[in-house]
């Protein structure tokens, strides 16, 4: 799995300009007003603010992103803005397809007991896959429950559907082709019923299942590195 780089180092790739006065990474652009250089801070993953983008503040922020992304991923330091943010849409919809798959698993787990320890709590009853109880301790009690809260997958999958809408809409407002974001979801679909298929055969523990979420997405980054070299 590929470690991301540094933002020093990020900065720097991106080509933003480092401003001793202000000790941060700043835009390239010169002032209209002054014709001085601009001094406010540059997009992470790019050499502008927001201001000097030529685009809305959110396709600025998703294009630095996918940038950013990109950049850590060997060989692609010279990634097209376009060519990132085609690449993080098809890695987003292979995660919002896995993870609503282990969703699904460790809903059907919890009702059905299924042996992984998610169903063990019956006041929460059928809803023990997607909520769980927070609990605190005291010594002459012993641990009791004081609440209840979303379990992390489930966030983690909500998550990663708005990050998928935001960059289908980012493609769409860059004026890259329907045809090519939808063979970018198209892409990220088979790759995450591929994974899902793999995970269902090789019969995981709820532990390893929960390493999943964790493992896959430096996978899949790594898939979509290569897949936008060929």
């Amino acid at each position: 799995m590929t470690a991301l780089m540094g933002s020093d180092d990020l900065m720097r790739q991106a080509g933003a300009t480092w401003c001793d006065q202000h000790k941060r990474w700043e835009c390239t652009k010169k002032s209209k007003r002054s014709q001085q250089r601009c001094h406010a801070f540059a997009v992470r993953g790019t050499a502008t603010c927001y201001t000097h983008a030529g685009v809305s503040t959110s396709v600025a922020k998703a294009k630095g992103e996918a940038l950013s992304a990109w950049r850590a991923v060997p060989g692609r330091q010279d990634v097209s803005p376009s060519e990132a943010v085609l690449a993080m849409l098809q890695m987003s919809w292979a995660r919002v397809g896995l993870y609503a798959s282990l969703l699904e698993q460790q809903v059907a787990d919890a009702q059905g007991g299924g042996g992984h320890g998610l169903g063990d709590d019956p006041e929460l009853g059928p809803g023990a896959g997607l909520i769980g109880h927070t609990r605190s301790g005291v010594k002459d009690i012993g641990i009791f429950a004081t609440g209840e809260a979303l379990r992390g997958l489930t966030l983690l999958e909500e998550k990663e559907r708005d990050r998928c809408v935001r960059f289908a809409k980012t493609a769409h407002d860059m004026g890259i082709a329907d045809r090519e974001i939808r063979l970018a979801e198209q892409q990220g679909a088979l790759i995450a019923g591929a994974i899902s298929r793999i995970l269902d055969a090789l019969e995981l523990t709820a532990a390893q299942r929960a390493l999943v979420p964790t493992v896959v997405p430096g996978v899949l980054l790594e898939i979509a590195g290569e897949a936008g070299r060929s």
